[in-house]
């Protein structure tokens, strides 16, 4: 019984670390794209071209950063404090999945800089 429920939160800890995955990532600028918002849609697109350069550099971890950049362009789009609420709670629960599934501290620490830096590169470029 006890190797099951580990089966079953190991699960749902990689589901969660979706979240900050390519495709979901490509989902999201996809709808940012059918925004026809071309400041925001190419601050999303330097942001995470900037990040995934980082990321084949310095092998950082792509969840954490990924997931960073996809929770501040959504957050800032909605503009509403539930829905910050919600995707802050996400984004612990992805730190805490990749912390469960015994991912590198180091990496998420830097993943989550390299977003960082890729969010902030994207506002100084375009403002």
């Amino acid at each position: 019984m006890k190797k099951e429920a580990h089966s079953w939160i190991k699960t749902a800890a990689r589901d969660i670390i979706a979240i900050g995955g390519i495709p979901f990532f490509i989902l999201v600028l996809v709808r940012v794209y059918m925004l026809n918002n071309p400041t925001y849609f190419s601050q999303f697109v330097i942001s995470g071209v900037l990040f995934v350069a980082l990321f084949f550099l310095f092998k950082q971890n792509l969840y954490a950063g990924l997931g960073l950049i996809i929770l501040t362009f959504t957050s800032l789009y909605y503009q509403d404090l539930m829905y910050v609420i919600f995707g802050v709670g996400a984004y612990v629960l992805l730190l805490v999945s990749l912390f469960y599934l015994k991912e590198d501290l180091k990496k998420i620490f830097f993943g989550i800089v390299f977003g960082g830096i890729g969010i902030g590169v994207s506002f100084f470029i375009l403002g």
